[in-house]
């Protein structure tokens, strides 16, 4: 999985005395991806440095960490990588880089902070989840990160002995029907909760999705915690001719449709909140605003939403209308390419909860990004 502490590190980093760059790659067997990525790194560094306005030292350090990002090339990748995403800093010694399961837009950014917003994306199309597949008496917990199943436990139902006097008492193996083994199905419901529980509080996970018969699957419901319950997100058949990999696609298919429903509600709760006593924040300028001043408890952005605009290095602040100078701070601004980017780290920064969202109307009627405050 992508470490989350190591992700929030690395966008908390500024760069020392110069610039940090960041290169997002696809790496994707369907491309010919040995030749084309190198000749797009030269070509767009060329470009970049061009068209920016980059001190004689800065580029010197750019041009190493552009050696960096392309001696990585040289190594052998995880087969089933298709994006890699690098940040360097030859001023503070970064040098930070992760294989994706997705492909990548090439891009090649020069700022004096990560950039950072692909892979939040990535983080929120590919959330680790769990599995739990529910029978009567016998079932499994699959834990899902961004690429495959990486484990799996099973749990088998309560054995019954049978006594028999010539050979002794006999382990037999009991398929336990409804009516006259109830008591025995409940305890295994509650076995496999209490160790769905174990497993969410050993991984972090927060996502669980139930895949069994319906009428089976509500039962189980039954013996969830409070704590399992609210973090199940979805419901998927399951039959034993499924593969868990296959079972692993269908249940990641319906925590999309899941999260696709929260975000809606989210970008409705924004629109009601703003309204009562001022307790959301609309558009671009006034997320800026709330997040300068701490406010912003959770960010809702849309992925395509991309403005360019300013950046201050003194105070962090950024916006889009043209200016030299911070209105906060006085300090001389710089070039942003993606002012939305910009704010998604100021949010990570500071704690804020995160959710990128794609084609949902009511944000984009919000102004594209938009965030429910701790206070109006």
């Amino acid at each position: 999985m992508i470490d989350r502490d190591i992700l929030k590190q690395l966008v908390g980093r500024e760069a020392s005395d110069g610039l940090v760059l960041s290169a997002f790659l696809s790496i994707s067997s369907l491309d010919d991806w040995r030749q084309t990525v190198p000749t797009f790194l030269n070509s767009e560094f060329r470009r970049m440095v061009r068209e920016g306005s980059f001190e004689r030292g800065q580029v010197r350090a750019l041009e190493e960490s552009l050696q960096k990002v392309t001696s990585l090339l040289q190594y052998e990748t995880d087969l089933r990588a298709e994006g890699l995403a690098v940040f360097v800093d030859m001023g503070s010694d970064l040098l930070e880089s992760w294989e994706l399961p997705l492909r990548m837009t090439n891009r090649l950014i020069a700022e004096p902070v990560p950039y950072i917003r692909p892979l939040i994306h990535t983080l929120s199309l590919l959330e680790p989840f769990v599995v739990a597949r529910v029978s009567r008496d016998e079932s499994a917990l699959f834990v899902v990160d961004e690429w495959r199943v990486s484990q799996g436990e099973e749990i088998i139902g309560p054995y019954l002995k049978s006594t028999n006097r010539e050979t002794g008492d006999v382990p037999v193996k009991e398929y336990y029907a409804a009516a006259r083994q109830e008591s025995l199905v409940d305890q295994h419901f509650k076995d496999v909760a209490l160790a769905l529980e174990k497993l969410l509080k050993k991984t972090g996970i927060s996502r669980v999705v139930l895949a069994g018969q319906h009428e089976i699957a509500n039962s189980f419901r039954r013996a969830l915690s409070p704590y399992v319950g609210s973090r199940v997100a979805g419901e998927v058949s399951w039959s034993p001719s499924l593969s868990t990999a296959q079972l692993a696609v269908s249940a990641r298919e319906a925590l999309t449709q899941t999260r696709r429903r929260e975000k809606e509600e989210w970008a409705q709760r924004i629109a009601e909140a703003r309204g009562a006593k001022g307790m959301a924040a609309v558009g671009l300028d006034e997320v800026i605003g709330a997040l300068h001043r701490g406010q912003v408890r959770m960010l809702l952005v849309d992925r395509a939403y991309r403005p360019g605009g300013w950046r201050c290095p003194g105070c962090g602040y950024a916006g889009v209308s043209s200016t030299e100078v911070c209105p906060v701070c006085g300090s001389a601004v710089t070039v942003s390419g993606d002012v939305v980017g910009e704010a998604i780290r100021i949010a990570i920064v500071q704690g804020t909860f995160v959710e990128v969202a794609e084609d949902i109307p009511m944000l984009s009627e919000l102004g594209s990004i938009a965030g429910l405050l701790r206070y109006g």
